[in-house]
């Protein structure tokens, strides 16, 4: 809670007169028990001298310690009110430095409790350097390319079920370099991020089952010119169907933070600043076989055709996307000791960017029979980013460099990557668009040099 100067200006007085008062108070007590103590002495030495010398003497020898006894008085007390004046002195500027750094200005011109700064504080030149290794599991919504049915010829009832991607876990890198800043213990960080991985995954009907296409279009094979023997109007399942699908994620953070405790231990690092990111997608489907009905010959209408026979459709989609947008979030240590501490961290960004989309189709028995398709589009895409770990941090080199190692689990979460269009046969080529989520997630070994 800000408070105003006098509020502090008083506070110092009390302070001030308090410690005052009980030095004083001390002090009386310190001279009485001196006075006491220096008349025992010379009572005692008179005493012991009264039977060796006459009365002359004796009345000497008092007015001689008497005016030593008033020397050393003045002395005792000229030194000690030299001491109190230099120690009152030395207690009211240490306490000064002690309210400077408890106490800051805000800019509104009032006064409050100043947080102690968290980061590491090196004797070196203020840069970090930082270095992350990844290891993630990519997801990606919309993938799914065909499903299975337990009949040959692709007839109700239908039952199966369907193959989409499964990534591998693959591995990434993440490099940064930041710079802490003396103004109120700011600091900026730079950091760069690259992730790819890619999966497949294939599907064929078995002796009483066939394969049903779940992307493209089935009038790809459509033609009234006669291609190997067979007039083809659709295609509605295959023997087989595989497909391939390449993720590649790269992205720059830029942001502006401030480290500060909040308790012993406790500290919470509030950033912002700009992230933009550029994420492409591809997934290629190729589906082959199945019976072909010739042409006037099968229980259709002439000219239908559901399997491939010894043809392949070829299907090729893209999604490119690259974004800029602003982005905030909060770190948290939370410190057990002997360089320990758990880490708790999040972060959310909203970009606004750029989807390049397109949609290629081929038939392999009839050159013409093509299609290609451009969805682009310009769109919000929001993400957020979370880490849970444990770390470790150690001073090196007389506390002129520090090390940090840390090591958790990390997600990434993109709302609508997927941008990639399908086609919707209740009418003649209409698509619409998949609009799918995508998320990254796994391990991330985390390394930090302050020099």
């Amino acid at each position: 809670m800000a408070a105003s100067g006098n509020d502090f200006a008083a506070l110092r007085r009390r302070v001030i007169v308090n410690k005052r008062d009980k030095f004083l108070i001390n002090y009386k007590i310190k001279l009485k028990n001196c006075f006491i103590y220096l008349g025992v002495i010379i009572i005692e030495k008179i005493e012991a001298t009264k039977l060796k010398i006459n009365p002359h003497e004796v009345k000497k020898m008092k007015v001689s310690l008497l005016r030593k006894f008033s020397i050393a008085l003045v002395t005792l007390m000229a030194s000690s009110t030299a001491f109190a004046g230099m120690d009152m002195d030395s207690r009211v500027t240490q306490l000064e430095n002690q309210m400077q750094q408890v106490r800051t200005e805000t800019a509104m011109g009032t006064y409050g409790a100043q947080t102690a700064k968290a980061r590491a504080e090196v004797d070196g030149y203020g840069w970090f350097f930082t270095a992350d290794v990844l290891y993630w599991h990519a997801k990606v919504g919309g993938t799914e390319f065909a499903y299975s049915d337990n009949d040959p010829a692709g007839a109700f009832p239908v039952k199966g079920r369907t193959k989409d991607i499964d990534f591998e876990w693959d591995w990434g890198l993440r490099f940064g370099l930041g710079y802490n800043f003396d103004h109120d213990g700011w600091d900026v960080r730079f950091q760069y991020s690259w992730f790819d991985s890619n999966g497949s995954d294939s599907t064929r009907a078995g002796l009483n089952s066939t394969v049903i296409p779940l992307r493209g279009s089935s009038t790809i094979v459509a033609t009234d010119v006669a291609a190997v023997g067979t007039i083809y109007d659709a295609f509605l399942y295959a023997a087989s169907a595989k497909s391939q699908y390449d993720f590649d994620y790269q992205a720059i953070d830029l942001e502006l933070g401030r480290a500060y405790y909040i308790s012993g231990k406790l500290s919470f690092r509030p950033h912002w600043g700009l992230k933009t990111a550029w994420i492409d997608q591809e997934q290629i489907t190729r589906y082959t076989g199945g019976t072909a009905t010739p042409n006037g010959l099968g229980p259709n209408v002439q000219g239908d055709n559901l399997g491939l026979g010894v043809n392949t459709v070829h299907i090729k989609d893209d999604c490119d996307f690259w974004g800029l947008g602003p982005r905030v979030g909060v770190d948290s240590k939370w410190y057990l000791g002997n360089g320990f501490s758990f880490f708790g961290n999040v972060a959310g960004a909203l970009l606004f960017g750029y989807f390049d989309v397109d949609h290629k189709e081929r038939f392999s028995a009839v050159e013409d029979n093509r299609i290609k398709l451009n969805a682009n589009r310009h769109a919000f895409s929001p993400t957020v980013q979370m880490q849970l770990g444990l770390r470790f941090d150690k001073y090196i080199h007389n506390n002129k460099q520090h090390l940090g190692i840390g090591l958790g689990f990390e997600a990434n979460y993109w709302w609508r990557q997927n941008q990639m269009i399908k086609i919707d046969d209740a009418a003649v080529l209409k698509y619409e668009r998949y609009s799918d989520d995508v998320s990254m997630h796994g391990l991330t070994l985390d390394f930090k040099w302050d020099f």
